[in-house]
């Protein structure tokens, strides 16, 4: 799930290839993979995330990231209760924007371990933006996805192009690919290197590292967690920790 170099929720996990142990992919990660939950199932994560750039600090506390399975598909709403802390204007609080998607896995080969999707999602301005929260306009990204398994190892990756509609943003595309291994039965860990062209009129490009894991806490109950900064950009520092719980 990826809709800007913030971690979002947008979430780590594991593929069918290891079974339900673990949690589907994205989270704690940017990037985000073609493997929907199982049909019926639901995927709710409920992280803490922080953002900190020159002169700013956003945290979500919490994003409820909400996800249903259907054969193929997957459904997507996704809201953050925001802070956000100017050095300049002191901080607000409140809900942010919104985001709606359907992941639709298009290719899924089960002897070679790979799959493709596609997943759509229209960001809704429901936050406030004249109080910081939120962009003040709709926006929508088209991103697509690929995934490869082989023994305990998962790489997925993502690439796609946010359309933007406030005035003081500009459209951009994005990529980000992430490794992971499973280390033992509870715990995988992985490593994500992402960016994006610039995201807003005068601004530049930027690419960034996370690196996190998912711990099994029960069959149905697993902690996220994930840290990074940017390698070229402002982002001096982002965190994601928080809980997911898995239906099926």
């Amino acid at each position: 799930m990826a809709k800007s170099i913030k971690v979002n929720c947008g979430a780590l996990a594991i593929w069918l290839l290891l079974g339900t142990d673990f949690s589907q992919a994205g989270p704690p990660f940017v990037t985000d993979d073609p493997e929907p939950p199982p049909p019926g199932g639901w995927e709710i994560n409920v992280p803490f995330i922080l953002e900190r750039t020159p002169g700013k600090t956003e945290m979500d506390t919490p994003l409820f990231d909400l996800n249903y399975g259907l054969p193929d598909i997957q459904l997507k709403l996704e809201f953050p209760i925001e802070i956000v802390n100017e050095d300049s204007k002191g901080t607000q609080a409140g809900a942010g924007d919104s985001l709606i998607g359907v992941k639709w896995r298009f290719f899924n080969n089960e002897q070679s371990q790979f799959q493709l999707g596609t997943y759509p999602q229209v960001l809704a301005p429901t936050g406030n933006h004249s109080r910081g929260l939120g962009q003040g306009s709709a926006a929508f990204v088209l991103p697509f996805l690929a995934q490869k398994n082989w023994e305990k190892w998962t790489l997925y990756g993502n690439i796609g192009y946010w359309w933007q509609g406030a005035h003081e943003t500009r459209n951009y595309f994005y990529a980000g690919a992430v490794i992971e291994r499973e280390i033992n039965e509870r715990l995988e860990l992985g490593v994500e290197l992402f960016g994006n062209s610039p995201k807003e009129h005068g601004g530049r490009s930027e690419l960034a590292f996370n690196v996190g894991g998912t711990w099994k806490l029960n069959k149905h109950l697993n902690l996220l967690f994930s840290g990074g900064r940017d390698i070229v950009g402002d982002t001096h520092a982002m965190a994601y920790i928080g809980l997911q719980l898995l239906t099926k």
